[in-house]
């Protein structure tokens, strides 16, 4: 076997993993498309910085898992300028403590901030980074550069028709893409 059927197998074996799919040429093309696409309810743009770096992957393959399936997505979703300027992002849970101690930011939801005197310039967007799958590349020899991320609304009601499932909100889609 190679790397990617050692992949999807020691993936079927993770408690929680309810199905793993290769995704094709047209299948992660329309995810590209969809990703593209997202604009946000404040009409900003959205990034996936996680897709455009799984599209420069040798495999991607799109998991259907539950709530059993216990990793620490560490997925960091920033709000930020065409010129860099960091304006707000999501906290992991260990960082919320450490912000609420803090003067510079707003909280605007649990888990989400703003710096209200932070100003940069150009547009505004929404970027969302991937999170790293280092247990891939330390269980399965031979894969390399291992990331995942989860797709939008859109994109995962897109995976859902093409492999078969419901759109049930305790099915949740990630897609991971490595090397190897």
């Amino acid at each position: 076997m190679g790397v990617k059927e050692n992949v999807i197998s020691y993936i079927k074996e993770q408690s929680g993993t309810i199905g793993v799919f290769e995704m094709d040429d047209d299948v992660s093309e329309g995810v590209d498309a969809i990703e593209k696409s997202i604009k946000t309810r404040t009409n900003h743009d959205y990034v996936s910085i996680g897709y455009d770096m799984a599209m420069e992957r040798d495999h991607r393959l799109c998991l259907f898992i539950n709530k059993e399936f216990k990793r620490d997505f560490r997925t960091r979703l920033v709000l930020k300028t065409s010129d860099g300027t960091i304006m707000g992002m999501n906290l992991m849970h260990d960082e919320i403590e450490e912000y609420r101690k803090r003067d510079d930011v707003l909280f605007i939801s649990d888990d989400f901030i703003v710096f209200p005197e932070r100003r940069g310039k150009g547009d505004e967007m929404f970027v969302l980074y991937p999170y790293e799958f280092d247990e891939l590349t330390e269980m399965v020899p031979g894969c390399t550069d291992a990331i995942g991320f989860f797709p939008t609304p859109s994109s995962d009601a897109y995976l859902k028709e093409c492999f078969g499932f419901p759109i049930d909100r305790y099915i949740f889609s990630t897609i991971i893409a490595f090397n190897g």
